[in-house]
């Protein structure tokens, strides 16, 4: 049974991104060709927008990004047979023209589910998760291990992260996130509306933090509701974030048909 993480394109426009692409529902839009995305701060300011480029099987294989006029990146993916990533191939950076980098993804199966995951970041970092527990169709725990190099020492930093994801009716309910370095936990709560679209994602943080955290790109909290429009075949056209009842326009998009 394939589960569904977060439904659509939201997972792009949520400040507290999961990480890694493991947890990430990779959503296939037949018969478009170019999906453009407006992008605003909630409080009017814009110039942010992005073209997505798709594949006949409804895949997004290249991603431009731009504010106003200005190209500021370029991705190019490339994909497995079950639709998850093999390659990011960063062809352009606005801060770093004449850089190229690219993410590598391997993976092993059961089925249709990863309980591998190995992300190469640079020559020396990378990112290994995996399956060390589960409970049927309910609940999943995964270990993450982040290697970074420190080239002063020559030896490699190792970060430790525990995943627990529990789903009901083949939707994510629960996202507990175990820090082993600092002995923390974040705990996310998800529900939807009745057609699965996301409407509520709430965080509890334990220790709780002296410091509210911050959220950059536009207004967020740890208590959020969402709001969309969507078109006759069920696209979001328009993407809202409820905040302490005051709703904000987040992203608008359009979409190019073959």
């Amino acid at each position: 049974m394939i589960h569904k993480v977060i439904i659509g394109l939201i997972i792009l426009l949520i400040p507290t991104m999961i990480r890694a692409q493991l947890f990430v529902d990779n959503e296939l839009i037949p018969n478009t060709v170019i999906i453009k995305g407006k992008y605003f701060n909630g409080s009017g300011g814009g110039g942010y927008w992005s073209l997505d480029y798709l594949d006949s099987l409804g895949r997004v294989t290249v991603k431009e990004s731009y504010h106003n006029k200005q190209l500021m990146s370029r991705q190019n993916i490339e994909y497995d047979n079950h639709n998850n990533k093999l390659f990011e191939i960063q062809t352009f950076d606005f801060n770093n023209p004449e850089r190229t980098d690219t993410f590598r993804y391997e993976y092993k199966y059961s089925g249709n589910r990863i309980i591998y995951q190995y992300r190469k970041l640079t020559v020396n970092d990378s990112t290994v998760t995996e399956l060390i527990k589960n409970e049927g169709d309910s609940v999943f725990v995964y270990k993450e291990m982040n290697y970074y190099y420190r080239p002063k020492t020559r030896k490699s930093d190792v970060y430790e992260t525990i995943y627990t994801l529990t789903f009901s009716k083949n939707l994510l309910a629960g996202k507990e996130i175990l820090d082993k370095q600092n002995n923390s936990k974040e705990i996310t709560t998800y529900e939807y509306f009745d057609n699965g679209r996301l409407i509520r994602r709430a965080i509890t943080r334990i220790p709780e933090p002296e410091i509210k955290s911050l959220y950059t790109g536009g207004p967020g909290c740890d208590d959020e509701y969402y709001k969309y429009k969507i078109d006759s075949k069920d696209r979001v056209r328009r993407f809202y974030r409820i905040i302490n009842g005051k709703s904000y326009k987040i992203a608008v998009y359009t979409y190019d048909k073959k």
